[in-house]
Order: structure tokens, then sequence, then C-alpha cells
């Protein structure tokens, strides 16, 4: 039962965690409108691959980081640069892909699976919010850090997020979104969300 309830703790996290509209999902939805399903599920297949890695550091060095705050202010501050320069960068897009006629663009799986974990690399919040939780937990004896409980957690972490994602391309297909429309204003609403986490971020480490 341990070992279940450390897998469903994961995947219910991971899984609650991406519900926001957030950089990945909206990624995510873009591509499956523009590119096709199949791309948007190798983009997530490749942005969930990395989420292994940041649930990973989120368990396993969580006290590190809690005892080293420092380490973890340098990395926010690394992140409000990153999250700046994407917000100029989507915001420029919005603006080249403002045209009338909308055409179906072609990636290649390694250029979208690529993608993938670039743009979930490049987001760092996955990591203090699984400290958040994983602590959380643990503070109740309702989470271990030893093998092989953690990477259950990591497991159904991982898997959670994955299925969160599909669930975003999926949804933007059933609505049946304009295509032209959708594809073109998605970047001023990335462009915003970025601002918005980086502005954010400034304000919460000052």
């Amino acid at each position: 039962m341990t070992y279940f309830l450390h897998l469903l703790f994961g995947f219910t996290i991971g899984f609650i965690g991406v519900i926001p509209p957030g950089l990945l999902n909206l990624t995510a939805a873009k591509i499956s409108v523009k590119s096709g399903k199949r791309a948007a599920i190798i983009f997530a297949i490749g942005a969930s691959s990395v989420v292994i890695a940041q649930v990973y550091i989120g368990v396993f060095f969580s006290k590190l980081l809690s005892l080293n705050p420092d380490v973890l202010l340098m990395v926010e501050r690394f992140a409000i640069i990153i999250f700046f320069g994407l917000s100029i960068f989507f915001f420029i897009r919005a603006r080249l892909d403002s045209k009338p006629e909308f055409k179906t663009v072609h990636k290649s799986d390694y250029k979208v699976f690529g993608q993938g974990i670039i743009l979930s690399a490049l987001n760092i919040f996955p990591i203090p919010f699984y400290i958040g939780f994983s602590s959380f937990l643990a503070s109740r004896n309702a989470f271990t850090f030893e093998f092989p409980m953690a990477h259950l957690f990591i497991i159904g972490a991982t898997t959670g997020t994955f299925l969160m994602l599909c669930a975003y391309i999926k949804y933007v297909k059933r609505l049946k979104f304009d295509s032209d429309t959708f594809a073109r204003k998605i970047h001023y609403l990335l462009s915003a969300l970025t601002l918005a986490i980086a502005v954010f971020t400034l304000i919460r480490i000052n």
C-alpha cells in the first residue's frame, strides 16, 4: 500500500501541477494545432522526460537547498533573465506570425522532442514545487526519501505531467479552435505568461 500511495501522490501532484495554463501545456496545444497531434505528443514526451530530473532534484536535494538558500536564490535570479528573454522572443514571434494566411508547419520528430526538453529544462519552477510537496508529505509521515518509494513518486509525477499535457493536446483539438487565430494569438499569451512569471519571481525574491 505504501508503494501505491507514493505512486499516487506523485501522479496527483504532477497532474494537478500542469492544469493551470503554463509554458509547456500552451506550447503543446500550439504545436497540436500548428504541426499536428503526433508532433505535440512527441513534444510532451520530451518535456516530461526532463520532469524526471526535476522531481529527482526536488526530492533528493530538498534538504540541501533548504540548508543553502543562496543556491536556490541564484537559480531563481537566472530564471528571471531566461523568462524575460522568452517573453521578448514570444512577442516577436507573435508579431511575425500575425499574417492572414496560415500554413501547417511540419517539424522533425527530433526538433519537437528537443524543443520539449529545452522548454521544460528552462522551466525550473517544478523543482521548488516538488521540494515543497515532498517536504509537506514527509512532515506528515506520508512520504519517504528512500528507494524505491521516492522513485515511484518520481515515476508517478512524470506520468501525471505527460497525461495532463496530452489532455491539453486533445482539448484544443476537440474544441476545434480556428487554427489561424489560435496559432497567431498563442504567442501573445505565452509572452504575457513568461513576463508575469519573471515579474512575480523578481517581486518574490526582493
